[in-house]
């Protein structure tokens, strides 16, 4: 294994980690850990090599890590949009939207209703 390749791999597997470590944090949700997160994913990225001075096998052994880091991109991506959702609801419930602030000027549909609980 070059030097290369092993830094490759390393870089590549570090940032499937990071990835599957933001998933965690936005599930949870925690934002202490999802800016942890957020750190190991540059650091990863800026330590990857150019990919033409990995060899043929050593490519492969990246490519199975690029493709197991797609799939933990892919969950925090759909667990991105949920919170998202979440947040937005939760926003128009109280009477506000995504402009929430002193100069709000989106049409709210929860706007004037009142919200019936009891604790």
């Amino acid at each position: 294994m070059t030097e290369q390749g092993a830094r490759a791999i390393a870089a590549v597997a570090r940032l499937r980690i990071a990835l599957e470590q933001t998933a965690a944090a936005l599930a949870s949700p925690r934002l202490e850990a999802l800016l942890d997160a957020e750190m190991a994913i540059e650091l990863s990225l800026a330590d990857m090599p150019p990919i033409d001075l990995v060899s043929a096998e050593e490519r492969q052994v990246v490519r199975g890590e690029i493709e197991r880091a797609s799939g933990a991109l892919l969950r925090c991506r759909r667990l991105g949009m949920a919170l998202g959702d979440f947040v937005r609801t939760s926003l128009e419930a109280q009477g506000r939207g995504a402009e929430y602030g002193p100069r709000q000027s989106a049409m709210l549909p929860y706007a004037g209703q009142a919200l019936n609980a009891r604790v």
